[in-house]
């Protein structure tokens, strides 16, 4: 739709001018304009964390882990049950001990009692289960495509995150 025009006598009769009425072409227009940047800040948030996940995962990869190994290992900083464990990585109690299983056996992790609940265990990484994570984390922080940014825009990011997320 074309906004409603007359022609401008102070122009020769040539020009159109627009009367009174906002057109539905320029309203489009400016939703559009508005939509380009939620449009590309979601492109860029998109790119950020596909070229962060092919960083993690080639990181990862080096170290002969699956993810749901790493991120386990990330995890368990503190001893957690397996529902805990579970809870943080998404998933059924079950996945986790096939995993805490497979881990158990490479001597990355050992089964505990919990101090507070008899009918549970904890998972607790072993001296070399401590030294993986530990180098785990090393190389996820190397190199990572946030690395040209200074130390306080991280944290200006980081707190602009949150707040988009509602947090």
């Amino acid at each position: 739709m074309r906004p409603r025009c007359a022609r401008d006598p102070g122009a020769g009769g040539d020009r159109p001018r627009t009367l009174g009425r906002v057109s539905g072409e320029a309203k489009a227009a400016k939703a559009a304009k508005a939509g380009c940047g939620v449009r590309e800040i979601r492109g860029l948030v998109t790119e950020l964390a596909r070229r962060m996940d092919a960083h993690q995962r080639g990181r990862v990869a080096e170290l002969d882990l699956t993810p749901t190994q790493a991120k386990a290992l990330e995890e368990l900083g503190e001893p957690k049950t397996a529902r805990e464990l579970a809870a943080v990585l998404c998933c059924e109690p079950p996945n986790v001990t096939y995993v805490m299983d497979k881990m158990e056996k490479q001597g990355l992790v050992v089964r505990q009692p919990h101090p507070t609940d008899r009918r549970a265990k904890q998972l607790v990484l072993t001296e070399e289960g401590r030294a993986l994570r530990l180098e785990l984390l090393r190389r996820i922080g190397a190199d990572s495509p946030l690395d040209h940014l200074p130390e306080e825009g991280r944290e200006e990011l980081r707190l602009h995150l949150l707040r988009a997320l509602g947090r």
